[in-house]
């Protein structure tokens, strides 16, 4: 039954992304299987479930971030003056391995300025277009933010 569903649900994005074109029925039903097949092999039907509360509460922040970012690169890209002082930071993440690691990178790289070029450890990368900006605070704040949306589905789970 988890097959079916989780079929029927990567089934479901491909027609809405092709807006139901019967010529990519076929492609469609093959990705949405080798998608249903992946996610059982990186979320296996037993494992804890993810609390799809915790995870929409994130979305109205996700999607301001990213029109914020957006707006920035593009100010800056088409200011006169271009205002950059780009730079590194070398951030020392307390998040475990793995998804919360992940979900960071993917919201460090949604923050204005800012993207990142990988990890070594427990250390992720971040270039900034502005080391002016308070970069390292954001950084923090977003990781407390993925931290305790985590803690707040295990409790809700538990």
């Amino acid at each position: 039954m988890v097959v079916i569903k989780r079929f029927a649900l990567f089934f479901s994005i491909w027609l809405s992304l092709t807006a139901a074109d019967p010529l990519g029925l076929v492609l469609g039903t093959m990705t949405a299987g080798a998608a249903a097949w992946a996610s059982l092999k990186l979320l296996p039907s037993g494992s804890r479930h993810v609390n799809l509360l915790s995870v929409l509460s994130m979305a109205p922040g996700f999607l301001l971030r990213t029109a914020r970012g957006g707006v920035d690169v593009a100010w800056r890209a088409l200011h006169p003056a271009m205002p950059i002082a780009p730079g590194w930071i070398a951030w020392r993440t307390s998040l475990p391995p793995g998804g919360q690691r992940v979900s960071l990178g993917i919201e460090l790289s949604l923050l204005p300025g800012t993207l990142v070029a990988g990890s070594r450890g427990d250390v992720i990368y971040v270039h900034c277009l502005d080391t002016n900006q308070d970069v390292a605070g954001d950084i923090a704040k977003e990781e407390a933010r993925i931290a305790r949306t985590v803690q707040e589905a295990r409790i809700s789970h538990d």
